[in-house]
């Protein structure tokens, strides 16, 4: 594979939906291999804050580039909490647009995070399936419509958050 398409690559990634029951904020920077990034919650039960920085190293799997990111966590949802995610990313480029792969699992209660999205060059428009929980109990999976707004970075996000059955509206910003 040659070595280009192995190289992580620097961006910015902002997101923002809001739904009758809950609110979420995500935020990631990638500079030269590192990654910081934030996630903001809340819901019915409360709400959380983390933190992270991660270490980035694309590889081949299988013939495709996949960058591997992993590093330290800080949550704070009543007392803070450390521990540690591992993050495994692809794109795959099609003739008819791309589909991007992204798994995560972390060491506070155990979460997860996955999302297969498949996006159309023209138009602009892309969807998802996700899946996120944790071993406390928590769990849902969503359905999200995006919309590029013209030819800029920015997208309109419609959703559908199956388990709490409820639709959600949002922006994001991806410079990647």
């Amino acid at each position: 594979m040659p070595e280009h398409r192995l190289r992580a690559r620097d961006g910015e990634y902002l997101q923002f939906d809001l739904g009758p029951t809950d609110g979420t904020a995500v935020g990631s920077l990638e500079r030269d291999g590192i990654s910081t990034g934030f996630v903001w919650s809340r819901h019915t039960d409360g709400g959380s804050i983390g933190v992270s920085t991660t270490l980035s190293r694309a590889v081949a799997i299988a013939g495709r580039a996949v960058t591997l990111r992993y590093g330290p966590v800080l949550r704070f949802d009543g007392d803070p909490e450390i521990g540690a995610k591992l993050v495994a990313e692809s794109y795959i480029p099609t003739d008819w647009g791309g589909v991007f792969l992204i798994g995560e699992i972390g060491s506070i209660d155990l979460s997860y995070f996955s999302m297969i999205e498949a996006s159309r060059s023209a138009g602009g428009i892309s969807f998802a399936a996700v899946a996120t929980g944790d071993d406390d109990g928590y769990s849902e999976r969503s359905l999200v419509l995006a919309k590029r707004l013209g030819q800029s970075d920015w997208r309109l996000r419609l959703g559908y958050r199956l388990e709490a059955r409820e639709l959600f509206l949002g922006m994001a910003l991806n410079t990647f």
